[in-house]
């Protein structure tokens, strides 16, 4: 599945396994491995957390 952010898409290969927040970065492993992303905003960031939580079901 993709993620849209201000133009960028993210491409996240479900299940996520983990997430660690860190203010505007986030870091995930799926099945492809280890992934981080860093936000403009604190806030883009936490949507794309709950983004990933709710997909991940």
């Amino acid at each position: 599945m993709s993620y849209n952010s201000n133009g960028h898409e993210i491409t996240v290969n479900f299940p996520v396994d983990s997430i660690s927040i860190n203010k505007t970065s986030i870091a995930f492993t799926d099945r492809q491995g280890k992934n981080k992303q860093t936000f403009s905003k604190r806030t883009e960031a936490l949507k794309f957390v709950k983004w990933l939580i709710s997909a991940n079901k």
